[in-house]
């Protein structure tokens, strides 16, 4: 059981609910442009016994006057070393979304290299495994236009803010440096790292995502404990529409096999 509480160093996470007799902590990793603030709402929907943390990376929110990270690599070595406490004083879990995937693999692989608990289930959503093609490269250099036309088409954002140019100069800027940040994970991860993860993988996807199932499955060879795919009504952004629901009933459901 986990001790209480524990924050890690600096303000990389928060903690959204820390339960008195809890058996495991979920730390969820955020999509590009958003941030620790997604998933405020999920602590009601997730078992009594399950802590909840989300990462912060910097340049939002909270961390808004900090610069962002734009490079893969160091905010996994980042990320690495300020969870550390979470992951060595208990089970775990995480779950990542997009971009929060990426990290979120990231940080378990930096795990099992260096010998320390992996997660006790490693749960992806809207991202597809190593060598999924990179659909759109580039997308930290695009015009404003360009970018507000992308967020628009994959849906999640409030068409009031699409609407306000003030808003859009906080959130391009942190858009386009996590873009650039998941330029590195695609680069770097053409391949699955070796040996596989000895922790079971969850995949979580929309179906009317532009990722696609055959994406979402090239996780399954990151992993020699097993796997599995699911899929829910709506597009990319579908753990924030109807699908919440059924994706917190899943994941209760993971977490209670943990």
């Amino acid at each position: 059981m986990p001790s209480q509480p524990v924050t890690p160093t600096g303000a990389w996470t928060l903690p959204l609910a820390v339960r008195p007799q809890s058996r495991l902590r979920l730390i969820c990793f955020h999509p590009a442009g958003a941030g620790a603030y997604l998933y405020r709402g999920w602590a009601a929907a997730l078992p009594a016994d399950v802590d909840l943390f989300a990462v912060q990376l910097p340049g939002r929110e909270n961390r808004l006057a900090e610069p962002c990270l734009t490079d893969y690599q160091q905010a996994v070595t980042e990320l690495s070393e300020v969870l550390r406490p979470l992951l060595l004083d208990g089970p775990y879990a995480f779950f990542g979304h997009s971009m929060g995937a990426m990290l979120a693999y990231g940080v378990a692989a930096a795990a099992a290299r260096r010998g320390d608990p992996l997660p006790h289930r490693l749960l992806l959503s809207g991202c597809g495994g190593p060598g999924t093609p990179q659909r759109k490269p580039g997308r930290g250099h695009w015009t404003d236009d360009d970018l507000v036309a992308d967020l628009r088409e994959m849906g999640g954002t409030p068409e009031e803010v699409l609407a306000q140019p003030e808003l859009l100069e906080l959130i391009l800027p942190t858009l386009r440096a996590d873009y650039t940040l998941c330029d590195g994970y695609y680069r770097d991860h053409r391949e699955p790292v070796f040996p596989p993860l000895a922790c079971p993988v969850s995949i979580f996807g929309g179906v009317d995502d532009l990722v696609s199932r055959t994406d979402l499955e090239r996780w399954t060879a990151t992993t020699r404990a097993g796997s599995s795919v699911r899929m829910f009504p709506g597009g990319h952004f579908y753990l924030t529409g109807e699908s919440r629901g059924p994706l917190l009933s899943a994941l209760t459901a993971e977490l209670a096999t943990a």
